[in-house]
C-alpha cells in the first residue's frame, strides 16, 4: 500500500511540473531576415550592390612577377626583377545627372635587395597610383592627363600594344575635366596641375575623335605651360579582319615637352627627351583565343638638344638626333586570369649630340595572375 502510495505521489508530482514548465515556456523569436550581396548587373561583370545601398562595387587587380633585361652602352648589360600588387575599387550608381563613379588604384612594387644595405629584400610601399571620380561628363583627381587618353575615348588611348606602349608621352596629373559625348564621336578638355607653384597657370589638354565602321580615329594636344611648349598627335586604331588591331600614330612637338613622344633612354637617366616629330606603329594579332602576338615599330626625328627633367623648361634648340625603335610581344593565358608575356625592343640613335650612337635593347619575362 505504502509503495501504491509513492507511485501516485511521484506521478503527481511529475505533472506539477510538467504543467508549470509548459506554462513557463519561451519560445525563441523568428531570425530576422538576412539581405545577401546581390549581383549588380548595371554597370558590366564583377559588380555586387553594397548591403543597404544603390551603390555597385567592384573589387579587381593583379599579382604579377618580372624579370626584365637592359643592355645599352658598352660592357653594361644588366637584369633586374620587380614583384607587382595591384588592388583596383569602382563604385558607381545611376543619378539624375548620370552616372556617379570612383575608381581608387593602390599598387607597391617589391624588389630583390635594399640598395646600400645587407638585405636581401624589402617589403613594397604601398600607394596610390589613381584616384579619379565622375559625374556625368565631369571627371576630377589624379590618372592619366587627356594627352594620353580620357574616359570616353575608347581605342584612342596610349601607345602600342606592349606593357610600356614605345613612347608615347605617359604621364599622370591632378586635373579636372569635363568629357562629352555623342552618338559616334566623343571629346574631352581638361586643367591639370604640372606641379610649377611659381604660376597659377595649369597645363590645358584635350582631346577629339570619333568611331566610324571599327575605325576609331582621334586627336589630341597639350600645353605645356611650364616650358612654354605644345605637343599635338594624331591616330587610328583598327580592327583588320577578325583577329587583328593595327594601330598608328604621329606627333609633333615645338620644344622639350611632356606633350610628345618623349624618349628616356636608359642611359641617360630621369631625363626625358622629346622628338620635333615621330611617328608609331603596331600590329596585333590574335593566333588563339588564349595567345596573341605584336610587332611594333616608331621613328623620331630630331630631338631638341636639351632634355626635360621634372618640369623645368631647358630650351627647344634642335640637336639633330634621330632614334630608330622595334619590338616584338608575344602573350599566353594557359588558364583563365593567368598570363605568361614576352617583350623585347631595341632602339637606336643616330646623328648628333648626347644621344648619338647609343643602341640599348630591353624586354621582360612576366608571370601575372589577374582576378
Amino acid at each position: 500500500m505504502k509503495i501504491k502510495s509513492l507511485l501516485l505521489g511521484s506521478a503527481a508530482a511529475m505533472f506539477a511540473v510538467s504543467g508549470a514548465s509548459a506554462a513557463d515556456a519561451i519560445i525563441a523569436a523568428e531570425p530576422e531576415p538576412v539581405e545577401y550581396v546581390r549581383v549588380c548587373d548595371a554597370f558590366g561583370n564583377g559588380y555586387f550592390y553594397i548591403p543597404g545601398t544603390e551603390t555597385c562595387l567592384k573589387i579587381s587587380g593583379f599579382v604579377r612577377m618580372d624579370v626584365g633585361f637592359a643592355s645599352f652602352g658598352a660592357n653594361s648589360d644588366t637584369y633586374t626583377t620587380n614583384v607587382r600588387a595591384r588592388l583596383n575599387v569602382q563604385a558607381r550608381e545611376s543619378t539624375e545627372l548620370g552616372d556617379l563613379h570612383a575608381y581608387i588604384r593602390v599598387q607597391g612594387d617589391g624588389g630583390p635587395n635594399n640598395a646600400g644595405t645587407n638585405t636581401f629584400g624589402y617589403d613594397a610601399n604601398a600607394v596610390i597610383d589613381q584616384a579619379y571620380a565622375e559625374l556625368g561628363g565631369l571627371v576630377f583627381g589624379y590618372t592619366e592627363n587627356t594627352f594620353v587618353t580620357s574616359k570616353n575615348g575608347g581605342a584612342s588611348g596610349f601607345g602600342s600594344h606592349s606593357d610600356n606602349g614605345l613612347a608615347y608621352g605617359y604621364s599622370q596629373a591632378n586635373q579636372i575635366g569635363y568629357n562629352f559625348t555623342g552618338g559616334n564621336w566623343f571629346a574631352n578638355i581638361a586643367v591639370n596641375d604640372d606641379g610649377d607653384t611659381a604660376t597659377y597657370m595649369p597645363d590645358v589638354t584635350g582631346r577629339i575623335g570619333g568611331v566610324f565602321g571599327g575605325m576609331t580615329i582621334y586627336a589630341a594636344a597639350g600645353y605645356d605651360q611650364s616650358a612654354e611648349n605644345f605637343g599635338v598627335k594624331l591616330g587610328l586604331n583598327t580592327d583588320i579582319g577578325a583577329a587583328g588591331n593595327l594601330i598608328v600614330q604621329g606627333f609633333y612637338a615645338d620644344g622639350p615637352t611632356r606633350y610628345g613622344a618623349n624618349a628616356r633612354p636608359t642611359f641617360a637617366g630621369l631625363t626625358v627627351w622629346t622628338p620635333e616629330w615621330s611617328v608609331l606603329a603596331s600590329y596585333q594579332h590574335q593566333f588563339a583565343p588564349n595567345f596573341k602576338g605584336s610587332v611594333g615599330g616608331q621613328y623620331s626625328y630630331d630631338y631638341y638638344a636639351a632634355g626635360v627633367t621634372g618640369n623645368a623648361p631647358l630650351g627647344s634648340a634642335s640637336s639633330g638626333t634621330d632614334s630608330w625603335a622595334v619590338e616584338g610581344v608575344l602573350v599566353w593565358y594557359p588558364v583563365d586570369n593567368f598570363e605568361v608575356r614576352g617583350e623585347v625592343r631595341y632602339t637606336t640613335f643616330t646623328g648628333g649630340g648626347a644621344l648619338a650612337n647609343n643602341d640599348n635593347t630591353t624586354g621582360l619575362f612576366r608571370l601575372q595572375r589577374n582576378f
